[in-house]
Parts: structure tokens; C-alpha cells; sequence
């Protein structure tokens, strides 16, 4: 047998045991600052399932440093490797600079807001029809979400925080009049801030165009690859919504939508052409 067969045969074993046992490539997401991240379980699962088919393996881990939006953005534009992975809503902006896999993982739900009010305010939008009744309250959110921009185009009044902790202390404080949270959050947050006066307002919506999606930095293209094509196997086989339905059918139904009005808004940040409007499988409708 030829000499070079053995050499051959030597090399294909030592490529297999070091392909055995390669390193896991380490991805890191920004550390959340809040006491708890309401969607961080869901998200877990979720990346965990679509990460199992792939060939390349990966390791999560979070930030060394507690990290808010526009911080991560920052530090995965730059490629600095702090940061490499981002859940959040997208803007075009936010579109051009890192890759959006564009497979909105809230099914749009990040858009349709309910409002934290305080106690004695329970009944503050009882009488609210139209956005332009909704003028003279002030809502809350922090300095660097992508909803400042889209309520303030819309005409509302917004007071900002830097962080996110601090807006559940100014809205019982009187600071500012409704904080409006996603109906996919809200509850969470209300067991986690149970000792606030706070209670959810039960007769208004406001709904605008948004997609919660799974960012990457840009020198991070396989890994892009690796979890688009785990989310769309996850979809196809149908258990991408059945995570959905596991974690935000309850929140859904308490929402109450239809026994609500709905204020609709507009979001010029984000274009509805790059949108994946065309699959409705992606999209929840009440």
C-alpha cells in the first residue's frame, strides 16, 4: 500500500478529532441592565433550538458590562467583539449598519403597547378615541429606544430616562403620565415591580409597525447564516410557533385587544418594503 495512503489516512484521523473537538465560537449579547429581561427566557429557547441543527457550534454568553441599546449597537458596528448578538426592534438605520435577520421573533407583538399608569390614574383614558386625545399625556421610555422617535412623530409628548429601572420609579413619581409597554412585556413587569403603584390601564391600545429582530455584527456572517437557516427549520416544522404560542399566548389573551380601543401610529423609521409582510405565518393579528 503507497506510503502516501497511510499519511493520507493519518491526517483525515487527526482533522476528525480536531474537528471533535473544535471550541464552541463564542457569541456575546449585551447584559441586561434590568432586574429581569421579560423576554430573555423566550429568546433563550429560541436560540438554543435554532442553533441545535447547525455544523458550526456556538457558545452564548453576555456582556462583561451591563450594556444598553445604543451602547451595543455601537460596539457591534465596530466590530470590538464585546458585543455580537442583539434582540431588539429594528429601524432602517439599525438595518444598513449591522445584519438583520429579518424574522420578526415577536411576531410583530413589540408594537402593540399597553399603558402602565399609577393607581389613582386607572381610569385616566377612559374617554380617549383618537390619538389627538392622547396629546396632552406625557409617556415614558428610555433615551435610546427607537419608540421615543416613533411617539414623537406621532405628535405624543415623551420624557426620557437613561435607564430602564428608572422609568417604573418616574411614572409613580408623576414624572411623566403612562409608560406604554409591549403586551408581551407588561405582565412580567408587573409581577416584577409589584410594590409600585402601578396598574395596567384597561381601556386603550396603541399599535404601529414594528418587528423584533435577532441582530448581528457584521463580522459575524456565519453565525448569521447558521441561525437564519435554524430559525426558518423551526419555522417550517412548526415549532417556532409553538415557542410563541409557550410564552405569549397568555399575555395575548389578558391583553384583551378586541375590548380595547386601538390607537393606530405610524413608524417612519422603519419601511414597510424591507419588511417580511408577505409571510403572514410571521405576523400575529388579534
Amino acid at each position: 500500500m503507497p506510503k502516501y495512503f497511510f499519511i493520507l489516512i493519518i491526517a483525515m484521523f487527526t482533522f476528525g478529532s480536531q474537528f471533535a473537538h473544535a471550541e464552541p465560537t463564542v457569541i456575546r449579547y449585551p447584559r441586561p441592565a434590568a432586574k429581569t429581561d421579560s423576554h430573555f427566557d423566550y429568546v433563550q429557547e429560541l436560540l438554543t433550538e435554532a442553533l441545535s441543527a447547525s455544523p458550526n457550534k456556538y457558545k452564548l454568553l453576555p456582556s462583561k458590562a451591563t450594556m444598553q441599546q445604543g451602547r451595543a449597537v455601537h460596539e457591534m458596528k465596530n466590530g470590538t467583539g464585546e458585543v455580537d448578538l442583539l434582540w431588539s426592534m429594528s429601524t432602517d438605520e439599525r438595518e444598513k449598519s449591522l445584519i438583520a435577520i429579518k424574522i420578526p421573533i415577536d411576531k410583530g407583538l413589540l408594537g402593540w403597547r399597553i399603558p402602565f399608569v399609577i393607581g389613582e390614574n386607572r381610569q385616566m383614558f377612559k374617554t380617549v378615541r383618537t390619538l389627538h386625545d392622547m396629546e396632552n399625556y406625557s409617556a415614558g421610555q428610555e433615551l435610546d429606544w427607537p419608540d421615543v422617535k416613533i411617539l414623537e412623530s406621532n405628535g405624543l409628548k415623551v420624557s426620557t430616562a437613561n435607564s430602564y429601572e428608572a422609568l417604573f420609579s418616574m411614572l409613580e413619581a408623576g414624572r411623566f403620565d403612562y409608560f406604554p409597554r409591549s403586551i408581551m412585556e407588561i405582565w412580567k413587569e408587573q409581577e416584577v415591580h409589584a410594590g409600585k403603584n402601578l396598574v395596567i390601564s384597561q381601556d386603550i391600545a396603541l399599535h404601529y409597525p414594528a418587528a423584533y429582530y435577532f441582530f448581528v455584527a457584521p463580522n459575524k456572517l456565519q453565525f448569521a447564516l447558521d441561525l437564519t437557516n435554524g430559525l426558518e427549520i423551526l419555522i417550517h416544522n412548526g415549532q417556532f410557533e409553538k415557542l410563541f404560542l409557550k410564552y405569549h399566548q397568555s399575555s395575548i389573551q389578558k391583553a384583551g385587544l378586541k375590548h380595547r380601543i386601538v390607537l393606530e401610529l405610524q413608524n417612519p423609521f422603519l419601511n414597510p418594503a424591507n419588511m417580511p409582510l408577505g409571510r403572514s405565518e410571521l405576523w400575529f393579528k388579534p
